[in-house]
């Protein structure tokens, strides 16, 4: 008291506390802070933390960076404030680390057949919640406990064995996590080797080329094996020659002599396992065994000229021939080629071939043209690779005209080049003559003359006489004499003043769609005015297609005397678009310039293609009588109709499948109708419930308990894969019967017809009715309610007013167009005033005493509709 009576009354002694919880859990390698807060009076300036009786720190927050396993324990923090007692906690730091997995050992080693132990020792904080033992490679092994316990061990049990420990810590201020631990140890068993492999199994190598075998064993064997070596050994192999020990063999540079069987097998000292075998197989890329030459120089009209190649190869090379890089196929009877084989020794194939310049198509057919000249090339090929050679042929012909136009046309004033472009070998010389004159032009000195001689190194050579400042007295014909060692030809190329173009010449179809012609013609000469342009005409014919069209077609399809205009621009070839689909055109072309036009040229004639096959407009299908009926548009084209049904085909899932093709006999006039029995559509009760016939029918029939179900389809007679879309049978004989009944347009018409006609009488009986009306007004003031009724729709009669509505009378005859009823309804109802009653209570209707016919088909009086 004295104590407390010196610092004041409310002094008090230091109230220690310490956190933030206690014990204190924090994970290894991680950072624990331990805190002290103290309640005294007077005040504490610092505190005192201790551990095992040592002084360690005097912050309120004692810090651990790194805690390890051996920083776990006690920790005392004591403040004094001079009072005479001290205040002092104690904080446990509990340390959490990961399972620790120790097995004595790294690897086990055991004889077979004995008992194998094992132990795994773990520590860890917490304690693991779970210790298992795990193989590499075997899934499907998992042995519970630090213990392992193999009995009665073999060969397969050797491998290594994982021993996992798992654990759940949860540090202060963190969650709850998994720590797994683990370790190895690799279980030796001794055995002898077992069944060595090769790899690869296929060694296949190319000769100059290396190649590593490897060999294994499996089981392995322990103590570990020798891998021994052989070559083509048959029999025990203690009577074989060692090539090689060690579990790989090396061939540096296979050549045709490595070719063979190498076996392999491994041994220990308790014994050697089973041999392995395969077969090495060394090829060889094509190798020329003689060339062709690189260059040859024959003359136009030589004949009985080859080139040959001579290769080898394993496997057996094939060879091909080209010239200027594309393959030669002798489908153009300008060449035969001949090619014939040797088998050699381990597997080589010499292969000789021949390019022979004979053909139908040469003249005296094996004479050399000049078209033969180019770069001819033999390829030999196979698996491994390629090898090629090549011959640079020319052949020695006179001039050959290559420019396309023998005139050309300017202006006054303008300067001309007049062209004469020839192919030629050796190289030609080029003279230029005007008119008549004998004597050659020459480059004057005043420029109104230059010629020009170009050659693109392909023996094609040009040459361009340019006259500058043209005059009228230059306008005539030109010569362009060339010649070399072979020949010496004249070329007359007339100089004129610009004009209309001529005509295209060759005008032919190069492709046909639906709705496009492509069309490519000859240009003509374009009068000296580059931007001439074409222009195709066309107009719609009727010309049959036998494979397609029928015979009547010509009086439906579209035929126009009006030329029609496609402008093409420059372009050639031109696509016409759009155009109606299998339609007959007829095409000719002009061109067209700034001075004129040409005349056309020839016409052509062609169809465009189906875009869509029509469907039928109507289809019924009668199962009793296995009557179908189906109804077509009129078309053009010739056509069959597909018959589908559901059916079965050796399972219980129900398919669409064929089951009759209807030739059809269409008009491009007027609708048609066909009627079929479908003979496959026998109906047979099985006990699946599901045949077309007797039992050995196809069972592609429809089920007896359900209503059948059939679609038909139109497609081309000429191409059966272009068809229409589906359309469904309609079941019963009424439909049928209605399939035949009326098309569509002709139903269309009437009911227009009608119902026009009804118009008409009713606006006439309406007028009469008030014209008579009118008169009984003057006569009677009494009636002028009922006129004003009657006026606006028809009297009824009265002793009809209350009876009561018709009786429902069913239709006998299938008729169900009710558009086409009521349009008969309101024509008859109209028709006589005096014999037509129509009645409108409570929305029936009916007809008295009147009958319409139809064909195929009476509407009866009294008839509901």
């Amino acid at each position: 008291m004295a104590f407390l009576t010196q610092f004041g009354p409310k002094s008090h002694y230091p109230r220690v506390k310490i956190g933030p919880e206690n014990p204190l859990r924090v994970e290894r390698d991680t950072t624990a802070k331990l805190e002290c807060t103290v309640d005294a009076k007077p005040n504490v300036p610092n505190v005192r933390w201790t551990r095992n009786g040592r002084y360690i720190s005097s912050s309120r927050t004692h810090a651990i960076q790194r805690v390890s396993i051996q920083d776990a324990g006690d920790y005392g923090c004591s403040a004094d404030n001079g009072l005479g007692k001290v205040g002092e906690e104690v904080i446990t730091v509990d340390v959490l680390y990961a399972p620790v997995v120790v097995i004595e050992s790294k690897t086990w080693e055991a004889e077979e057949r004995e008992t194998v132990t094992i132990r795994c020792n773990v520590t860890s904080n917490p304690a693991p919640i779970s210790i298992e033992w795990f193989k590499e490679g075997s899934p499907d092994f998992r042995y519970a406990g630090d213990i392992l316990q193999l009995r009665d061990v073999k060969a397969e049990h050797a491998g290594t064995y994982i021993c996992r420990a798992v654990n759940m810590i949860k540090p202060y201020g963190g969650k709850m996590v998994e720590r797994i631990g683990n370790s190895t140890v690799a279980l030796l068993v001794r055995h002898r080797p077992g069944q060595a492999y090769i790899n690869p199994n296929k060694p296949v190598v190319h000769v100059g080329n290396g190649v590593t075998l490897t060999c294994s064993a499996n089981p392995p064997g322990w103590p570990v094996p020798q891998f021994r070596w052989f070559k083509d050994a048959i029999g025990e192999v203690s009577s074989n020659t060692i090539l090689a020990q060690g579990p790989q063999y090396v061939i540096p540079r296979a050549h045709l002599g490595s070719e063979g069987s190498y076996h392999c097998h491994a041994v220990n000292e308790l014994g050697h396992g089973p041999m392995a075998t395969i077969k090495l197989e060394v090829h060889q890329p094509p190798q020329f065994i003689g060339k062709m030459q690189q260059h040859m120089t024959k003359r136009i009209g030589d004949t009985d000229f080859s080139a040959s190649c001579h290769a080898k190869g394993k496997p057996r090379p094939t060879v091909r021939w080209l010239k200027d890089g594309r393959d030669i196929t002798t489908d153009a009877n300008m060449y035969r080629i001949s090619t014939g084989n040797n088998d050699g020794l381990s597997g080589m194939v010499t292969v000789q071939s021949s390019l022979i310049f004979q053909g139908k198509a040469r003249p005296h057919k094996s004479q050399l043209l000049p078209s033969d000249r180019g770069v001819y090339t033999c390829l030999f090929e196979n698996e491994v690779s390629s090898a090629n050679a090549s011959m640079h042929l020319r052949i020695e012909h006179g001039p050959i005209v290559l420019h396309q136009y023998n005139k050309v046309a300017y202006e006054i004033k303008e300067t001309a080049e007049v062209i004469c472009r020839v192919q030629a070998y050796p190289k030609p010389e080029f003279q230029w003559h005007f008119g008549t004159n004998t004597a050659a032009l020459t480059m004057s000195s005043d420029g109104h003359y230059e010629i020009n001689t170009t050659t693109d190194n392909n023996d094609i050579y040009t040459s361009i006489l340019r006259i500058n400042n043209l005059k009228h007295q230059d306008y005539g014909d030109y010569t362009c004499r060339v010649g070399n060692s072979i020949e010496t030809i004249r070329a007359p190329i007339r100089l004129q003043p610009k004009g209309p173009p001529e005509k295209p010449t060759n005008l032919h179809a190069a492709d046909v769609g639906s709705n496009y012609v492509s069309l490519v013609w000859d240009p003509g000469f374009d009068g000296g005015i580059s931007n001439t342009k074409f222009y195709v005409s066309y107009r719609k014919v009727a010309i049959p297609h036998h494979d397609q069209m029928n015979g009547d077609c010509g009086v439906i399809q579209q035929v126009s005397s009006e030329w029609m205009e496609f402008d093409c621009q420059r372009d050639v070839p031109c696509s016409v678009t759009p155009l109606d689909q299998h339609q007959s055109y007829v095409f000719k072309v002009k061109a067209f310039n700034a001075k004129g036009n040409s005349e056309p040229s020839n016409e052509i004639a062609t169809t465009t293609k189906v875009s869509k096959v029509p469907t039928p407009l109507h289809v019924g299908f009668d199962p009793e009588t296995r009557q179908l009926g189906v109804n077509v548009a009129a078309t053009c084209l010739s056509l069959i109709a597909i018959v589908e049904s559901i059916g079965y085909h050796d399972t219980p899932i129900s398919t669409w499948q064929v089951v009759q093709t209807i030739p059809l006999a269409v008009s491009g006039s007027r609708p048609t109708y066909k009627e079929e029995v479908l003979d496959n559509m026998i109906s047979a009760r099985r006990s699946s419930a599901r045949s077309l016939g007797g039992d050995d029918d196809l069972p592609m029939a429809l089920e007896e308990e359900i209503p059948p179900r059939v679609r038909v389809k139109l497609c081309l007679k000429s191409n059966h894969e272009h068809c229409g879309e589906y359309v469904d049978a309609e079941i019963g004989p009424a439909y049928v019967h209605d399939s035949a009944f009326i098309a569509t347009p002709t139903l269309i018409a009437i009911v227009v017809s009608c119902v026009v006609f009804a118009l008409f009488v009713g606006l006439l009986l309406m007028f009469c009715r008030c014209k008579k009306n009118h008169k009984s007004k003057k006569t009677s003031s009494t009636t002028a309610k009922d006129y004003e009724m009657d006026s606006v729709r028809p009297s009824i009669v009265a002793s009809q007013q209350s009876q009561a509505p018709p009786p429902y009378y069913p239709t006998t005859t299938g008729l169900d167009n009710k558009a086409l009823e009521h349009s008969m309804d309101l024509a008859l109802a109209l028709e006589d005033q005096k014999t037509s009653v129509y009645a409108t209570q409570n929305g029936y209707g009916y007809h008295t005493g009147t009958s319409l016919q139809v064909p195929n088909h009476t509407v009866v009086g009294q008839e509901y509709v």
